[in-house]
């Protein structure tokens, strides 16, 4: 198989720094909210009380939609074309699709640094009530679109001409399967609720339906990365090829028939949102916890190397993935028990994408600017993470309100004070975890390795 071509190489060299950006402003935006819920610490931030609901925006938009979509960009991008040996159907398209979205997280960053718009925290998409905000939506959103139409493309054209699709391949096609299903589901949401004669949108109800398919997206890219990992790490799959394929299909067994839901129920209903909680809540449970199971025999029947951030990532990312789970079981009522659930699966997912960047950057001739620093990140961000999701259920358990900051909290007991306390000290531990990864990758990224270091076959054979 033939290394990637310039072209192709730089494409996916810039979905990679688009992604790699977007974490920078995500970790800036959230430093300034986990700020605001530290006690004693914010009663001493000079920023106005409102402006802290626009940094959340800011940092969710950016760290759940942009950062994720931008690195499925890169998926998407490096499995239809170093994987199979070939060239994108159409690198104009490509370079189309990565300067949309560019410019689209762009205006995003803009909006929010300069607080340009009200915030609405509507959930999965929480949005500024400003035209900037919107077009950098769109722009964004565009892009994905035609980088998928261009990956649909050129992996349809792959499969006519004889080749087999690598697991990591059909993986990642899925998850692109999942993504279109969700813009059509945004799009349907938007024309049912203009149908009924409603002059504006609410935002709660349009994202309510895709945003729960993005979570499908998400979950599939998570599980695609932890194939790559033991794929690069042990030379090996964790699941026949077969057997992983059809667990994919489970997948989309839930998320085709989502559009179907809009013309059942009006996105005004609670059945509406039931129905879409209900394909979440049974359709990511089973195929991910075979992919989790098969994943850990593999890794406890190898050689362990809880030095190699690859190896690292895999682990701390499938158990914190785990733990999610368990304290989504527990969840009961509007309380900070619910981002605690949530912010385990994201930061699951966050952890397997820095795993595979460190595996991956032989592709582009870049070597490691810190292998120190990349051994230990996993670790400092994971434990971030934890810290900062125990401290949540811990509040919660006490009856601390979900999506309430400064006073509004009401810390009047001991158990509030000590959970809002461990979150904040997890909050900054996963930041610095955070900014410990974005300056070694970005240092990656800009320093070239020499071209004789790593010979091309060498790269692609370890992406393979």
């Amino acid at each position: 198989m033939a290394a990637p071509d310039k072209g192709t190489e730089k494409l996916i060299y810039g979905w990679l720094m688009l992604s790699v950006f977007s974490l920078v402003f995500a970790g800036i935006f959230a430093f300034m909210v986990a700020l605001a819920r530290t006690p004693v610490i914010e009663n001493f931030l000079p920023l106005g009380r409102d402006y802290i609901y626009v940094a959340l925006v800011g940092h969710v938009v950016l760290a759940v939609v942009i950062w994720f979509l931008a690195f499925e960009g890169f998926l998407w991008t490096l499995t239809s074309t170093v994987n199979l040996g070939r060239r994108e159907f159409c690198p104009t398209l490509g370079k189309i699709s990565l300067g949309l979205s560019a410019s689209g997280m762009a205006l995003v960053v803009i909006s929010a640094v300069f607080g340009l718009g009200n915030a609405e925290l509507a959930n999965y998409v929480p949005v500024l009530l400003t035209p900037v905000f919107y077009t950098g939506l769109i722009l964004f959103a565009s892009g994905i679109l035609f980088n998928l139409i261009n990956t649909f493309i050129t992996v349809i054209q792959a499969k006519k001409e004889g080749i087999k699709l690598p697991i990591t391949t059909f993986g990642m096609t899925v998850a692109g399967i999942a993504v279109s299903v969700a813009f059509i589901c945004f799009g349907l949401s938007g024309y049912f609720q203009y149908s009924t004669g409603k002059m504006y949108l609410d935002f709660e109800r349009l994202f309510w339906g895709g945003g729960h398919i993005l979570q499908f997206a998400n979950t599939i890219s998570m599980i695609t990365v932890w194939i790559y990992l033991a794929k690069m790490i042990f030379k090996k799959e964790p699941l026949g090829s077969g057997y992983s394929k059809v667990l994919y299909i489970v997948f989309l067994v839930f998320v085709l028939p989502a559009p179907i839901i809009y013309f059942l129920h009006d996105t005004s209903t609670q059945a509406y949102k039931e129905s879409f909680t209900f394909l979440m809540q049974w359709g990511l449970g089973p195929s991910t916890t075979v992919f989790m199971l098969a994943l850990f025999i593999l890794m406890f029947s190898e050689k362990r190397l809880w030095k190699d951030p690859g190896f690292s990532s895999l682990f701390l990312s499938m158990s914190i993935f785990l733990l999610g789970g368990l304290i989504g079981v527990d969840i009961g009522g509007v309380n900070t028990k619910i981002p605690a659930h949530y912010h385990c699966v994201i930061g699951a997912v966050t952890i397997a994408f820095m795993g595979l960047f460190y595996e991956i950057l032989p592709v582009f001739k870049r070597q490691l600017y810190s292998p120190k620093m990349a051994a230990v990140q996993p670790y400092l961000y994971s434990l971030g993470i934890v810290l900062f999701a125990v401290g949540l259920y811990l509040a919660g358990s006490h009856g601390v309100a979900r999506k309430t900051y400064g006073s509004e909290q009401n810390l009047n007991t001991m158990g509030k004070l000590i959970g809002m306390s461990i979150m904040g000290i997890g909050g900054l531990v996963a930041i610095s975890g955070g900014i410990t990864f974005v300056l070694n990758a970005l240092l990656s990224l800009i320093k070239r390795e020499k071209a004789d270091i790593i010979a091309d076959d060498i790269a692609v054979a370890k992406v393979k």
